[in-house]
């Protein structure tokens, strides 16, 4: 019987990484919440300067930092609201990782660390503000 123990452990791994990769890209409210902060605070990036000198303000950073609190928050959130928490969730990730390198685990690790990567997130920010720049260039006419 000392297998149907790990039988029900791993079940258990798959069912909160299941869960929490249902949440991410399925729930709507989370993915409003993102794009609601988002365009509220794209207004920021200089995109001219920013493709001038190459550099990042200090307030992209503090930026990044909010978004990233944001984004853990919201995780953390969901994990606690299923009953589990965020260590049971970073163990069983890396356990399906471990186990296939190539596997949905791992590619869904992949995209929650690109979700939380300072470029990503900067050209996240830099489309938006464009798109916003072109909306007001147009309502202008």
């Amino acid at each position: 019987m000392p297998s149907e123990g790990k039988d029900e452990e791993k079940s258990e791994e798959v069912n909160i990484i299941k869960a929490v990769g249902k949440f991410f890209y399925e729930d709507e409210a989370f993915g409003q919440t993102f794009e609601t902060w988002v365009n509220e605070n794209c207004s920021i990036i200089d995109d001219a300067e920013i493709e001038k000198t190459g550099l990042m303000k200090v307030e992209y950073t503090e930026l990044y930092e909010e978004y990233q609190r944001l984004f853990e928050g919201e995780i953390e959130g969901f994990i606690k609201s299923i009953g589990r928490t965020v260590e049971e969730f970073s163990s069983a990730l890396s356990a399906g990782v471990d186990a296939d390198p190539e596997g949905e685990d791992a590619i869904f690790a992949q995209i929650i660390t690109a979700t939380a990567d300072f470029d990503i997130f900067m050209q996240m920010m830099r489309e938006a503000k464009q798109s916003q720049d072109r909306l007001a260039a147009s309502n202008r006419k």
